[in-house]
């Protein structure tokens, strides 16, 4: 089981690719220095930001932090995996829904057809996951290349590192 993160306003593209490979990745997208310090005090959860301020204010409180200071997310992916000395793995035991950070449950086919933009996708696919909060439901699509070269990136970058 990966470590909780909660990650600042800054962080939402990163957010979601972390709840992909099952991180449990608060993210507040409003919430002030103060509230995401105090949220951290109180769930043991680790701040991820790029902000300097927020994470010596963090830091000074004893809490664990990772600041990130590059803009691209697969630079961001290898930095936290680094930090938290946590490996990709694929397919991951748990995902998240990237959305809304529940877990997801994978399910038959005829549970999500009404949730598809095509009743196609269950001839086509075999494997579906649903957020029982957002109501979404995924797939390993044609996108599933991209999520993968992506992924190869973050590995490459961590093996370069």
């Amino acid at each position: 089981m990966y470590t909780k993160l909660l990650l600042d306003g800054m962080c939402g593209k990163l957010a979601r690719w972390l709840r992909l490979l099952g991180f449990d990745a608060e993210y507040s997208k409003d919430a002030d220095d103060e509230a995401l310090l105090s949220e951290a005090e109180k769930t043991g959860r680790v701040i991820i930001t790029r902000d300097q301020d927020l994470y010596s204010r963090a830091v000074k409180r004893g809490l664990k932090c990772v600041l990130l200071t590059s803009t691209d997310h697969v630079e961001n992916m290898k930095k936290v995996l680094q930090e938290l000395n946590a490996k990709i793995v694929l397919p991951p035991r748990e995902t998240r829904c990237p959305l809304c950070n529940s877990p997801l449950r994978e399910v038959g086919p005829d549970v999500v057809t009404a949730l598809l933009p095509s009743e196609d996708l269950t001839k086509r696919y075999d494997r579906f996951w649903l957020c029982d909060r957002c109501k979404k439901a995924y797939w390993i699509g044609s996108h599933w290349r991209n999520i993968k070269k992506t992924l190869r990136e973050v590995e490459g970058c961590a093996e370069e590192g």
